[in-house]
């Protein structure tokens, strides 16, 4: 049984393409970006000033080729170092180019020398791309590098054997070994348990019945959000939807067809709303979108994203809904900016459900919050109209 875990586990991580994204998000809002944005570009430093150290040396032949080769390079990592200091973090794509090149860049400077011993000795250059490559890519981008990097290695090693070096062999094989492992054999131990922790932390944030985010899912995602808005004034609109009379499907039917229930209302919801909405299920049959809307709008994304629900035996209700927009300000402290939608979503339900109700815009700086509430107006929206059920 553990092994046929081990294997289950071992099959998930090749599998998996690795979440960029994820660990750019989850690195940024804690200020770590920074200090990593500071070291790669540190590190092309580094490399320039040892490649414009290097042009001292005794390079391969044609010298006048290979010394233009390497200062080439000098001035390339020169630029490496200001583009992470001084620009934008790269997208996925982006960065994967620019590490590829890396690696191709310390090929060439492995074989622009001489000395095959001296070449042999540069090859640990290799984790440091290997290092980012582990964390923020997958597995097989990672055998994609470790593949070039231990060509590299085997063929200077052999470079090594045929040359006149003295004791060539036992020296190209020590050295060699040492550059597998430090360039090698550790980085997919480091990225599978990295992918293992990474996996615990985004499962404990998602609903495993609808693969949404759960409650501290979304209180981790409007934390982030709130971090990444450019002006108080931003409109955030946060949409709850619950569904009316769930415990009489849960009653009548039993809970395997309450969940089929949640699961397709949960597919609704996201194939209604925009594809920057972010859609949450925050309790047994609430839900909750929370997007960068104005209050104008969010009445028709109301009407659009209200499930459509199957009759299972008799003709049943959609969900009620509450809405609520307001600046960026509101959601300061994101434990207290989600619950206020639930008022008038249950002054719909206390109404008869089957409707939607608009709260008006709210200041967080002088709501005067209570606990985990803000003051809410309710606005009455489908003028008691009931909407259409589709199945």
């Amino acid at each position: 049984m553990v092994e046929r875990e081990e294997n289950r586990l071992l099959r998930q991580w090749w599998n998996g393409s690795g979440d960029y994204s994820w660990v750019v998000e989850f690195l940024g809002p804690r200020g770590f970006l920074t200090g990593l944005r500071v070291i790669v570009g540190t590190g092309g430093l580094l490399m320039g000033l040892a490649l414009l150290c290097l042009l001292t040396e005794h390079l391969a032949r044609p010298r006048v080729i290979s010394h233009s080769v390497v200062a080439e390079m000098a001035v390339a990592s020169f630029g490496w170092a200001v583009f992470w200091w001084f620009f934008r973090w790269p997208s996925a794509r982006k960065s994967a180019a620019l590490f590829a090149l890396a690696d191709i860049g310390i090929a060439v400077a492995t074989a622009v020398h001489a000395n095959p011993l001296a070449a042999l000795s540069t090859t640990p250059l290799f984790a440091m791309t290997g290092a980012f490559i582990v964390f923020f890519f997958g597995p097989r981008v990672n055998a994609v590098h470790i593949a070039f990097a231990t060509a590299t290695i085997v063929a200077t090693a052999v470079w090594l054997v045929l040359s006149d070096e003295p004791d060539a062999v036992p020296t190209a094989i020590s050295k060699s070994i040492i550059a597998l492992t430090v360039t090698v054999a550790i980085f997919p131990f480091v990225q599978f348990g990295f992918w293992l922790v990474r996996n615990n932390s985004i499962e404990s944030l998602t609903d495993p019945l609808t693969d949404l985010a759960n409650r501290r899912g979304l209180s981790n995602y409007l934390s982030r959000k709130v971090n990444r808005m450019t002006s108080p004034l931003e409109p955030l609109c946060a949409f709850v939807v619950d569904l009316d009379g769930f415990k009489n499907i849960n009653d009548e039917y039993g809970h395997k067809i309450g969940d089929a229930v949640i699961a397709r209302t949960a597919e609704q919801i996201r194939l209604a709303v925009r594809p920057s909405a972010f859609v949450a299920r925050t309790g047994g049959e609430e839900f909750v979108v929370v997007d960068l809307l104005k209050l104008s709008a969010a009445a028709a994304v109301g009407e659009k994203s209200e499930p459509r629900s199957r009759r299972w035996r008799h003709q049943r209700r959609p969900p009620a809904s509450g809405l609520r927009s307001g600046p960026s300000a509101m959601c300061q402290s994101s434990t207290r900016s989600m619950p206020a939608p639930t008022k008038p979503c249950t002054q719909r339900k206390r109404g008869g459900g089957n409707r939607i109700a608009l709260g008006g815009t709210v200041n967080a700086a002088n709501s005067g919050w209570q606990q985990d509430e803000i003051p809410f107006r309710p606005i009455q929206l489908d003028g008691g109209r009931r909407a259409r059920i589709r199945c």
